[in-house]
């Protein structure tokens, strides 16, 4: 009888083996699937750069508040302001960029969020510009908060004293405005 709990207590223990390292190739699978798909990260963030780019140019101002998310829009500070000074702030027609995509994931509690934060530097016939935006691109538990959440346009030759990429300085929902609180007075 001890023999056949021996053999059954290992058999177990030879499955539950098997179903770990299963499970673990199957996330280094699905991680360099991911790696090899982060070309997708930059296209995802050159349409919403295009999508940007076109409403500054055609100082579209419904445009600009279409490409935020809900939740931005809901947390924002004075979202109108905020189109109104970026109108007026970004000045030409874009002649070419450069762009730099950080992709940040987590998962809480078996909710997935995933953001890319985009940086693209703008020549226009006008200035040179750091176009920042941090785009929402998954929240499995509040599909509110997909789409951009902050903008930021700052000339380029204040980046040192404006740009932290979307930190404790800058990030803000909406649009991020030089000089100005970007913070929610409830």
């Amino acid at each position: 009888m001890n023999i056949k709990r021996l053999m059954i207590f290992i058999i177990i223990i030879i499955f539950s083996l098997g179903l770990l390292s299963y499970n673990s190739a199957g996330t280094m699978i699905n991680d360099r699937l991911s790696e090899l798909n982060g070309s997708n990260d930059d296209e995802k963030a050159d349409i919403q750069f295009q999508r940007i780019i076109k409403v500054l140019e055609n100082k579209d101002k419904d445009g600009v508040k279409k490409i935020f998310s809900q939740q931005a829009l809901k947390e924002a500070n004075d979202i109108d302001g905020g189109i109104d000074y970026i109108m007026d702030f970004y000045k030409g027609e874009m002649k070419s960029s450069k762009r730099t995509v950080a992709r940040l994931d987590s998962v809480n509690y078996g909710d997935k969020k995933s953001e890319l934060d985009c940086r693209y530097i703008v020549t226009t016939n006008e200035d040179t510009y750091i176009v920042f935006f941090i785009d929402q691109i998954v929240d499995t538990k509040n599909s509110d908060n997909v789409g951009i959440y902050m903008l930021q346009v700052i000339k380029e030759s204040d980046k040192e004293k404006e740009f932290d990429g979307g930190g404790k300085k800058t990030r803000c929902a909406g649009i991020y405005r030089t000089n100005t609180t970007n913070l929610k007075i409830n």
